[in-house]
């Protein structure tokens, strides 16, 4: 079978979508296939961090991702017993990004915004119904049989992008290890139109508020707010994302005389793994299909697109004869420790503030972290971390 002069990706996420587009934008011909009949609604996702912004503003993308979404200038971790907050202004980091906020918009948007641009360009073919059964390569291509509506077919391309998520099948299939924990509770998730800021004063749009029972963390994107809780011990699946539970814990975020309106709600549960290496030959993984972070600090799609952005930088200088295939080991080199180092440490570092039950720990953990935040240069060290920049920047400097 001829090998087909272009790169077929695995993967209609927003990692799979982000490579595509820019490989496109290239001149780089591309195949993206979706296992399912569309585009995923995925509710999970939705805090687009500083650099993820300055990426996408190159395709005209961040300004349609702001119209259908929130700009989130600050954002708090708040102490539910008290009342009291430590908020953090990202505009003191506006001469590291043009973006100096976040924008709450759902992750469903921004593929829909993306397939939408590239849907008809000559040099994009997007196959829905695709699934990936095997992979394989050789000295000259890599290639995927699937699964089409039925349909058994052998797909060919100089490269192959596992962006499949975190069952990938073009990760079993390389037989790559996908080493770490996966925590021992689930992640509730209720959605809401009720408007919390009535209610809360000064609010934030994204709000990580800790409780000496139980932590929450609070999300608006237009119209609704997603309450985030975790699963209690011993408690079942089912009885967790039960209405009477959900009810519940919304009524101890404000107690109000009438039920909640429940728009969405969902359980899944967490893991902090990373492959042990991103690249195989001609085969590559990104996004969820490389790692996995709790979603506490929103870095798991961001981190996915900085991926994104590193390998398709790289595939195109090779494709150019600009470098040879020894840089796609050194994207292995500098995207997999800021996977472990600065991804995961940071969702880690938040997940256990929020997780304290002694109330002393607690309470002295939450001033270290208002010092932080009234603290100028303290504040922009952090948000320089927390928003990415930090390790984008260190991963450049890895050889």
């Amino acid at each position: 079978m001829a090998v087909e002069d272009r790169v077929i990706i695995a993967g209609a996420g927003p990692v799979g979508l982000v490579a595509a587009m820019r490989l496109a934008d290239r001149g780089i011909p591309v195949l993206v296939m979706e296992a399912n009949p569309d585009l995923a609604i995925d509710l999970r996702a939705s805090t687009h961090h500083p650099p993820t912004l300055d990426i996408l503003d190159e395709y005209g993308i961040t300004q349609q991702m702001i119209a259908d979404g929130l700009i989130a200038p600050t954002w708090q971790f708040r102490n539910r017993e008290t009342g009291e907050r430590a908020e953090f202004d990202l505009g003191l980091i506006k001469d590291e990004t043009a973006h100096p906020y976040r924008v709450q918009c759902e992750q469903h948007k921004l593929t829909r915004l993306i397939h939408q641009k590239i849907k008809d360009w000559d040099n994009v073919e997007v196959w829905f119904n695709t699934r990936v059964e095997d992979i394989g390569q050789d000295a000259d291509s890599a290639w995927a049989v699937v699964d089409r509506g039925g349909e058994k077919l052998t797909v060919r391309g100089r490269y192959l992008i596992g962006a499949d998520g975190a069952s990938s099948a073009v990760r079993i299939k390389l037989g790559i290890g996908f080493e770490g924990v996966t925590y021992p509770e689930w992640f509730v998730q209720g959605t809401t139109s009720f408007e919390f800021r009535d209610y809360m004063p000064n609010l934030s749009l994204i709000n990580y508020v800790s409780d000496s029972d139980e932590w929450f963390v609070l999300l608006r994107v237009i119209g609704k707010w997603r309450a985030l809780f975790p699963s209690r011990e011993g408690e079942s699946q089912e009885d967790a994302i039960s209405d009477a539970s959900l009810q519940k814990r919304l009524n101890g975020i404000h107690a109000k005389a009438e039920p909640y309106d429940l728009m969405h709600k969902t359980i899944y549960r967490i893991h902090q793994r990373v492959a042990t290496t991103y690249n195989m030959g001609r085969i590559f993984l990104a996004g969820d299909a490389a790692h996995l972070n709790n979603p506490l600090g929103g870095m798991g799609m961001n981190g996915g697109i900085h991926d994104a952005v590193n390998l398709t930088d790289k595939l195109t200088a090779v494709w150019r004869g600009e470098g040879d295939a020894g840089l796609f080991d050194r994207y292995t080199r500098q995207r997999q420790p800021i996977a472990v180092e600065n991804v995961q440490a940071q969702a880690e570092r938040n997940r256990k503030l929020l997780n304290e039950r002694d109330p002393k720990v607690r309470l002295a953990n939450f001033r270290d972290t208002q010092k932080t935040a009234s603290d100028p240069k303290k504040a922009r060290d952090f948000l320089l971390r927390s928003s990415m920049i930090e390790g984008l920047r260190r991963a450049e400097t890895i050889a």
